[in-house]
């Protein structure tokens, strides 16, 4: 058994074995799809990202990969020569042709469906990590990921897989759909400074059981893993859909920065259903998020200027923290949403403001650019707290920029 690099020369044989086997792969199960595959195959020969395992003259093992994309497409093992390596023997070829010092991703079945289990037992041994569930071909699977080493994400995903678990099972019978949002989801997560944004919708009414369970569960899970900083940062809602898309009275957990308590009523602001439609990750559950209504610029508007107000209200004074700076990225947000109707990362936005020259202090905004890039190692200079307690009056001419492209949208 040797791996080799396919030719044309190969293709007959690999569309036989994948014929074989279509029935496993969404979008071959026609003629059609066979023979879009068919052209794909030749492309991916063409620049040396088709390998194939061969015994006797015979493949038995296929594989696609992208350099460009950093990905694993396509593996097949025929039927009768499964258990034997050959599948190892792709994945290891693969990775050396891949970046290790960038993220791995592949697609595969989810977690509940039968034809998953050898692949994922395969990219689990490989150390990819479940990410978020997606579709293919109209198919349901979940991507995979391979983080580099020593890679923050990986660690963060692990708990954020963890929570939706521990969440799923409380809430089994009430039918959950869970979502990860804000910065996490959005590549904009700093640790130290951002939090876990996580948003459940269920079927069911959550009973009181069920409620105080999930009360308890962020304590729970810290208490259950000492020393490790993720479980404390997750913030959200936990609900029905019919208290969240018809705004009826029920049973609902938040969990927040100071506390979690138990309510009657919750609702996200426009921003937050709109970083829900446009930019939140799926990963349990049913995707109802068609079900939430598109965000009107009006709704954008009032929001920013809320923002704006409670700009006005809290930052007229700044005390020693790193949160003050947080300040200045979400003037930057706000000014690029009323420009655009869209939600951007926090730190995009700032550099957005940045490169447009929006900010009267363009010192004192990147400044606290570089805080939001670094915060775990700017906390531990002083002079950087120091600096935090001279910044509401940058902070005010900034929202005074606010203010006139909120007056400029109401127009």
């Amino acid at each position: 058994m040797h791996i080799c690099y396919a030719i044309s020369e190969d293709l007959a044989a690999w569309m036989r074995l994948v014929t074989r086997v279509r029935l496993n792969f969404p979008g071959l199960e026609t003629e059609e799809g066979l023979s879009d595959y068919r052209e794909t195959v030749l492309k991916f020969m063409k620049k040396r990202q088709a390998i194939c395992v061969k015994e006797d003259g015979e493949i038995k093992g296929v594989m696609l990969f992208s350099r460009g994309h950093n990905m694993i497409c396509c593996l097949a093992v025929s039927p009768d020569f499964r258990r034997r390596g050959a599948a190892s023997i792709l994945m290891d070829e693969a990775l050396k042709e891949l970046d290790r010092t960038k993220e791995i991703s592949v697609s595969t079945f989810r977690a509940e469906d039968e034809k998953g289990l050898a692949p994922r037992a395969l990219y689990e041994k490989y150390g990819f990590v479940p990410d978020a569930l997606n579709m293919e071909m109209g198919y349901p699977n979940q991507k995979y990921v391979l983080h580099p080493e020593g890679a923050e994400r990986k660690n963060r995903q692990t708990a954020i897989n963890k929570m939706v678990r521990a969440v799923s099972e409380i809430l089994s019978d009430a039918v959950p759909s869970i979502y990860i949002y804000g910065s996490s989801a959005i590549d904009d997560f700093r640790l130290g400074w951002s939090d876990i944004d996580l948003f459940v919708l269920t079927e069911k009414a959550i009973s009181e059981n069920q409620a105080n369970q999930l009360l308890r569960l962020r304590q729970d899970l810290s208490n259950e893993n000492p020393g490790n900083p993720y479980y404390r940062l997750f913030e959200g809602g936990m609900l029905s859909a019919d208290m969240f898309f018809e705004n009826r009275p029920g049973r609902a957990v938040y969990w927040g920065t100071r506390g979690e308590r138990i309510c009657e009523r919750y609702d996200k602001d426009a921003f937050g259903k709109a970083q829900l439609i446009q930019s939140s990750v799926h990963f349990y559950g049913n995707d109802i998020r068609d079900r939430i209504k598109q965000i009107e610029y009006s709704d954008l508007l009032e929001g920013v200027k809320r923002h704006h107000a409670t700009i006005r209200d809290y930052a007229h004074t700044t005390g020693r923290s790193l949160y003050t700076f947080g300040w200045m990225l979400d003037i930057a947000r706000c000014i690029y949403t009323l420009r655009s109707g869209k939600i951007l990362s926090k730190t995009k936005a700032a550099e957005w403001a940045m490169e447009n020259h929006l900010c009267p202090d363009e010192d004192a905004l990147l400044f606290a650019l570089d805080v939001r890039k670094n915060p775990s190692e700017k906390k531990k200079d002083p002079k950087v707290f120091d600096f935090a307690e001279t910044m509401a009056g940058a902070i005010q001419r900034f929202n005074d920029v606010l203010e006139m492209e909120i007056k400029r949208a109401e127009e």
